[in-house]
């Protein structure tokens, strides 16, 4: 028991993929290691187990005939420690409820609620995570997402939450000398800032998008700063960078103390409809749909006359 309590993982981890590659410089690169680890990690297992593992032949290497008896059995030893692990993990989802939300929304507008939907919990901690593929839901563990995502996963169920205004807004200074700040040629000269769909979680519709809705051109419609955040992006808006195209709801806590405001009111304005949406099979499946129900009540009274359906 002594001697497998002080064996290194690392070291019988390089034994192992030396053996599958037989060069240790492919078990480095497989392992994101040098080549000289794997060689010392190798001769360290060798010098306390007091048996030679591998020897050299031609430019890779070679199992003894005692580490080719032996190396089944580690093989089988981490399948099952990697079965262990995801009992582990399984235990700890078991105990917890997954939302999956992207982080803007989700701290300005879930956290805060998490308490209304308390009773529907039950024992169970919530856990919030970053905005996951709807397809990957139960692969990654989440029990329920708030998404504006569309997925042609099967399995899935979903419910409306709301819909979101998505608008132009900058900081005042910006616009303040401006006589039309209502009218959508404000935003013909305005350097613009970005949500950046490849790098964040916020699928808002584009500039390009809004320009075309108010049958405009303008060039450099792509040039400007991209941020992964919607949070992080206001801030950048408040300090007079830009104008921003974001959910309203997102930038309300901007807009009422008159941090931002929102320009080019005469171009209707975009909408994104957000959705929660869970699997259908999954073993909280039911717990699911009961927290859905009841984020989509106490969502109801706030929305209604402010944002349109």
């Amino acid at each position: 028991m002594t001697l497998i309590r002080d064996l290194p993982l690392s070291a019988l981890r390089a034994l192992t993929a030396a053996a599958r590659t037989g060069s240790l410089t492919r078990a480095a690169e497989e392992l994101g290691v040098t080549p000289g680890a794997v060689g010392h990690q190798v001769r360290q297992l060798e010098d306390r187990l007091g048996v030679k593992l591998v020897r050299r032949a031609g430019n890779g290497i070679v199992l003894t005939r005692a580490a080719e008896a032996a190396l089944p059995d580690i093989d089988r030893g981490f399948d099952a420690l990697a079965s262990g692990l995801r009992r582990l993990r399984f235990e700890r989802r078991a105990e917890t409820f997954t939302i999956s939300a992207d982080p803007s929304f989700a701290s300005l507008w879930l956290a805060p609620r998490l308490d209304r939907v308390r009773s529907a919990l039950g024992r169970l901690d919530v856990r919030i995570v970053a905005s996951v593929a709807l397809d990957s839901m139960l692969e990654e563990g989440v029990d329920l997402a708030i998404s504006y995502r569309n997925s042609s996963a099967k399995n899935l169920a979903s419910i409306d939450l709301f819909t979101e205004r998505v608008i132009p807004a900058c900081a005042p200074a910006l616009v303040r000398k401006r006589p039309w700040p209502d009218a959508a040629e404000t935003l013909d000269n305005l350097p613009l800032l970005h949500i950046d769909q490849t790098m964040g979680d916020d699928i808002y519709p584009r500039w390009r998008d809004w320009f075309a809705a108010a049958g405009r051109q303008r060039k450099g419609l792509d040039q400007g700063p991209r941020f992964a955040l919607t949070i992080v992006a206001a801030q950048a808006a408040i300090a007079g960078l830009g104008a921003l195209l974001a959910s309203e709801l997102v930038l309300r806590r901007h807009l009422e103390p008159g941090q931002l405001i929102e320009i080019a009111r005469d171009v209707p304005a975009l909408t994104i409809r957000r959705r929660l949406v869970w699997p259908t099979h999954a073993p909280k499946a039911r717990r699911a749909a009961a927290i859905a129900a009841q984020l989509a009540e106490v969502a109801s009274p706030e929305i209604d006359g402010a944002l349109p359906r």
